[in-house]
């Protein structure tokens, strides 16, 4: 809590108007009085002369001196943050702190260049409205952020969901996401072809590829072997066949010689 108020979370829809007010028996007259985004300052008010509404805030935040609210028109992804308001005079006193949170914005996912050595793509998301945006890595199964998206009170995720390409865009409002098909860059290649220890989305391959290099080994032995084998029966037969022909014509021409 701070001197007056404990802090508050407002919810906004995109696009709509946010009020924010403050307890008005906090503010004494001559005090120097302040509303502030995070670092920004929105508007600065002294008693007794015209507001001031700074920067970025200028043409979008309405003051109110007769009960020192503020309202900001049009809030974007952009307007959430901590919205603190001050009363300065002998000291400074903080009389309202809002948490304000905006629905989350669009965004737009594309799927890039990929690598068909190693199965990998690249995909971009970016939140519509803004530059925000990250550039991740993925195969057929995960991603991996390469380039952190710096976005302001909410999520930004990509990753592989049943065949698609997911950007999660999220927040404690709202949620929005953008879905492309997956086009695996490997997806038509052999097993055997896919580099092996490099691609987690498909290990079972380089099991089975081990598994069918050695079943064909196993069966060229058993080839080679069983050839030898029937070579060498071949080889006996006909050495047995041989020597019995030598043996009838032996005989033959033994009993055609006349006895003496």
């Amino acid at each position: 809590c701070l001197d007056y108020h404990c802090s508050e979370t407002r919810f906004v829809k995109k696009g709509s108007d946010l009020l924010l007010d403050v307890d008005t028996t906090a503010i004494q007259k001559g005090f120097v009085f302040t509303w502030k985004c995070n670092s920004d300052v929105v508007v600065v008010f002294l008693d007794g002369s015209e507001p001031s509404v700074k920067g970025k805030y200028q043409g979008r935040a309405s003051f109110f001196k007769q009960n020192f609210s503020v309202v900001i028109s049009n809030v974007q992804h952009e307007d959430s943050g901590n919205y603190i308001a001050t009363a300065t005079g002998d000291k400074e006193k903080n009389v309202a702190d809002y948490r304000v949170i905006v629905q989350v914005s669009p965004v737009k996912l594309t799927v890039n260049s990929s690598d068909t050595q190693y199965c990998n793509f690249t995909a971009t998301c970016k939140v519509v409205d803004s530059k925000v945006g990250g550039i991740y890595q993925c195969d057929n199964q995960t991603c991996r952020a390469l380039s952190k998206p710096d976005v302001k009170d909410s999520l930004l995720t990509v990753y592989v969901q049943e065949g698609s390409v997911v950007c999660n865009h999220r927040n404690n409002v709202s949620w929005t996401d953008d879905t492309q098909p997956l086009v695996s860059p490997c997806k038509n290649k052999p097993a055997c072809e896919l580099k092996g220890g490099r691609i987690r989305s498909l290990p079972r391959f380089n099991t089975l590829c081990s598994l069918a290099l050695f079943l064909a080994g196993l069966l060229w032995v058993f080839f080679i072997i069983k050839a030898a084998s029937y070579s060498g029966r071949n080889t006996t037969k006909l050495v047995e066949c041989q020597l019995s022909t030598s043996v009838v014509r032996w005989s033959a021409q033994s009993s055609n010689t006349p006895l003496v």
